[in-house]
């Protein structure tokens, strides 16, 4: 173990105090759950419900990276929608430019995703057909009105469409990524066995949630620095972070 890892599985120990024994266990079953073999990249999108109602779904089914492109338009929270869900989420949001396509492309083929752009039009493997189990992931969606950007469309490996028998062309944004979700993550547990966090992952992001969970987490965390206090007993319970509303 590293001495980083080691830092992050004291301060686990620590702040577990803190919070309730069921709180505990639901938060390491949800980890049972979670995934980084899919991921869910936003491009643009222009109205705050449907990005939230995107983030719900990624934590239903267990998405843990969700990456945001801020072109154009800002990615805002609609509380009413998301419900708190972009606590349990990781974050990577790309707007430091006019154009912030290509840099999130980058960064995700660093991390060894393959792109696959949704799209109705041109050249493209229909849901049902495409094999999500043969590489890492990441699903790019578009934003309401003009779809994925050309940028995005042309630096894709693959383009994914979602089969229509009407006279639409397409779903709303929230309604494509449950469909495309729904598909992917059921085949990707039926068909490998390594779809799961790392337990370095699962550390990371458990070391958040209890953060997130914990009333006063900074300080505390601070005391048992100053002090070496992870020795003494714990205060009583003060998470305050609402789990799955």
């Amino acid at each position: 173990m590293t001495d980083r890892m080691a830092d992050i599985h004291s301060r686990i120990s620590y702040l577990e105090r803190f919070i309730t024994e069921q709180r505990r266990e639901t938060m390491m079953r949800v980890l049972d759950q979670r995934t980084r073999f899919v991921t869910v990249v936003l491009e643009d999108i222009y109205q705050p419900h449907n990005a939230s109602a995107v983030l719900r779904t990624c934590d239903c089914f267990g998405v843990q990276d969700v990456h945001i492109i801020e072109n154009r338009n800002r990615y805002r929270i609609n509380p009413d929608v998301e419900l708190g869900t972009a606590q349990w989420l990781t974050l990577h949001r790309y707007g430091q430019r006019d154009n912030n396509t290509p840099e999130a492309i980058a960064e995700l083929r660093r991390r060894g995703y393959r792109i696959v752009a949704t799209t109705p039009h041109g050249r493209t493997v229909s849901l049902d057909e495409f094999r999500v189990a043969d590489a890492p992931t990441a699903i790019l969606l578009g934003n309401e009105l003009e779809g994925l950007s050309e940028t995005a469309l042309e630096a894709a490996d693959e383009r994914l469409r979602i089969p229509m028998y009407g006279f639409v062309e397409s779903f709303n944004i929230s309604v494509s990524a449950a469909i495309i979700l729904n598909t992917l993550c059921s085949a990707l547990r039926r068909s490998r066995d390594d779809w799961m966090l790392s337990a370095d992952e699962r550390e990371e992001i458990l070391l958040g949630w209890l953060r997130r969970s914990i009333k006063r987490s900074v300080e505390l965390e601070r005391e048992w620095e100053r002090t070496g206090s992870h020795e003494q007993n714990p205060a009583p319970c003060v998470e305050d972070a609402d789990l799955a509303r």
